[in-house]
């Protein structure tokens, strides 16, 4: 079979956030794997963008997006070899120590039945060679505890992203059949916190999880007890630009037929929002890395 190398190069513009401002590298590295290959890219972002409202991981794998963002295409019998060059080269450009690398962003790498885990696996060893300033992991997949050891290993130098959209599991069997339960994502996220893994839940897009004001605080609860962060979007922002990147058509097409509207607005998120400041402001912050200042002021210091 024939594998697959794509080289992502895409610049993105800033945006006004919340919370403090955040000390972000100039460029953030993607790996996304698939069972024929992998996607190694970076995004350019400016000082106070958090990175969150561009690399979510996506809910449904998003190959064509790889497709037209590449400059150009590479085919190779061994992804594993080329990422290795790739994080090699960056490392003897002395700046692997101070990057971010968010390890899957349009497709969930360790999703089991896409034929691409064992690979990411072997993916993720890689990084204990060549440690970036933080590796990000992003996925909805439980099955992401095997990787227990390497996470422990690489230290603050690891994060996990889960992908939680409900507390609601027949949300889930009906809008997104086929993603693993609710409670056993929420179990890995609380395994990987016992063992002192760094974990943000993404809710986003956010899905209907009962009443929309009845129910917001008993999600946050969810989510408080299971997160060291919490990142919250509405399944539509209201900027046109925006939610062409991230909507799914055919998610907001079920919702509609449904007449689930106002999940739809831009507004969707306020009530959940609202009940996570009220309980645990501290969790919705994009995420200090002190260590990643201190090697990005060495590096100007040098």
């Amino acid at each position: 079979m024939e594998t697959k190398i794509c080289v992502i190069d895409e610049e993105l513009s800033s945006r006004d956030v919340d919370d403090e401002p955040r000390t972000t590298p100039a460029v953030i590295y993607t790996v996304d794997s698939f069972s024929n290959g992998i996607a190694f890219g970076q995004q350019k972002l400016e000082s106070q963008v958090d990175p969150r409202d561009f690399l979510c991981l996506r809910l449904k794998d998003d190959v064509e997006l790889i497709r037209l963002r590449s400059r150009y295409s590479l085919h190779k019998q061994n992804p594993l070899h080329e990422l290795e060059l790739h994080l090699m080269r960056l490392s003897q450009q002395g700046v692997l120590g101070s990057a971010e690398v968010y390890f899957g962003t349009t497709t969930d790498p360790f999703f089991p039945f896409e034929g691409k885990f064992d690979a990411s696996m072997k993916f993720l060893e890689l990084f204990k060679r060549y440690t970036p300033g933080l590796l990000t992991v992003q996925t909805r997949s439980p099955l992401l505890v095997i990787a227990m050891p390497v996470l422990k290993k690489l230290g603050e130098h690891a994060a996990v992203t889960i992908g939680i959209e409900t507390c609601d599991e027949e949300v889930v069997r009906k809008y997104t059949p086929g993603l693993p339960r609710i409670t056993e994502r929420l179990q890995c996220a609380r395994a990987l916190r016992r063992f002192g893994v760094e974990v943000t839940l993404q809710v986003a897009p956010l899905l209907p999880y009962g009443d929309w004001r009845g129910d917001a605080a008993r999600f946050a609860d969810l989510l408080i007890e299971s997160a060291d962060y919490i990142y919250v979007r509405p399944m539509m922002s209201g900027e046109e630009r925006e939610d062409r990147r991230t909507t799914s058509p055919e998610l907001a097409q079920a919702l509609s037929k449904d007449r689930r509207f106002h999940w739809l607005r831009p507004d969707a998120a306020t009530p959940l929002i609202s009940a996570i400041e009220e309980r645990a402001p501290e969790k919705l912050l994009a995420v200090k890395r002190r260590h990643l200042q201190r090697r990005q002021m060495e590096m100007f210091a040098a």
